[in-house]
């Protein structure tokens, strides 16, 4: 466990012939200030994907490796070491690759390397239109996460557009600083399950590892209203007479696998429903309940049709 008081420093510099920005925090150790441990990222600047690194430092040198976490063994297995010593305020030594190694020369800086340097730099590029009678969704990729996502163009009101595009680009935004965050693995595609003249309702489905035990996997759901410019967080919004759960439970209880039902529980009681994710269609509504992440291949996507909600 590394020791819970620490302090950040940022550095601006080159690797070879390619300048990155590096952010590490250090933990000192208890019993002897010199020396202790790091942990943070760099990031070179024409791609802006963040490498994590972890190392150790004393008074002699800084040792840093690309892993979330770092102990003196895994320096000979590491695909990236950095070896530097302190002069004044710079950082100097190499960074071996593999089988290669880069002079590095890193100076301290007050700029923050993602809020200052790294954030403002990410811009979203028109890529195609779709069409879905008459409206136009757009669609944007931002250009170095390679995200993708739609933004509201013609056949939508002025109104409209000015309400949810602002909400598309935070979250596109938020999407994109993820991905670079993360460059071990991070997936995410879309369902665009309604567009028409009242709502827009789509799912986005993400499978992210970022270090540590497991991998994340699931779906967020997103509903707008496009007649009162709001989006909807809960269904039972839009069917307040609706008990999703009875419903659910009167249509699949009898056709669960008795297996799948057992372990998974899906419908004892509505504890998994609380937190659904949940999508408008044309005909009807998915939904998806919301289990622990030890539980997630529980998962699975049910259908109320509008007919089946507005039957007493």
């Amino acid at each position: 466990m590394l020791p819970i008081i620490g302090w950040s420093q940022s550095y601006v510099g080159t690797v070879g012939n390619y300048p990155i920005h590096l952010e590490v925090t250090v933990y000192p150790n208890a019993n002897d200030t010199t020396s202790g441990e790091l942990e943070g990222f760099y990031f070179y600047d024409s791609k802006l994907i963040s490498i994590p690194v972890s190392g150790s430092y004393n008074k002699e040198s800084i040792t840093l490796i690309d892993d979330y976490y770092f102990t003196p063994e895994k320096v000979f297995d590491a695909n990236e070491v950095f070896e530097l010593k302190k002069k004044k305020n710079q950082l100097i030594g190499t960074l071996k690759i593999k089988e290669e190694s880069f002079k590095v020369v890193l100076t301290e800086t007050s700029q923050e390397p993602l809020e200052d340097f790294r954030n403002p730099k990410l811009n979203f590029v028109k890529d195609s239109v779709v069409k879905y009678k008459g409206k136009q969704l757009i669609w944007f990729t931002e250009h170095y996460s390679k995200l993708p996502l739609f933004r509201l163009g013609n056949g939508f009101t002025k109104a409209q557009r000015d309400t949810f595009n602002p909400i598309l680009d935070a979250i596109h935004l938020s999407d994109a600083k993820d991905k670079l965050d993360c460059n071990t693995w991070f997936e995410m595609s879309y369902d665009i399950n309604l567009v028409n003249t009242s709502f827009i309702s789509y799912l986005k489905h993400y499978s992210v590892y970022c270090g540590g035990a497991h991998p994340s996997y699931g779906n967020v759901g997103y509903t707008f209203n496009l007649e009162t410019l709001e989006v909807v967080v809960d269904i039972e919004s839009l069917f307040p007479e609706v008990d999703f759960f009875q419903k659910l439970k009167e249509k699949y209880q009898n056709t669960e696998n008795d297996v799948a039902d057992e372990e998974c529980e899906t419908f004892v009681n509505d504890s998994y429903w609380q937190y659904k994710t949940w999508n408008l269609t044309s005909e009807g509504v998915l939904l998806i309940p919301n289990y622990p992440h030890a539980m997630t291949p529980c998962e699975d996507l049910y259908f109320l049709s509008y007919a089946e909600l507005t039957k007493a």
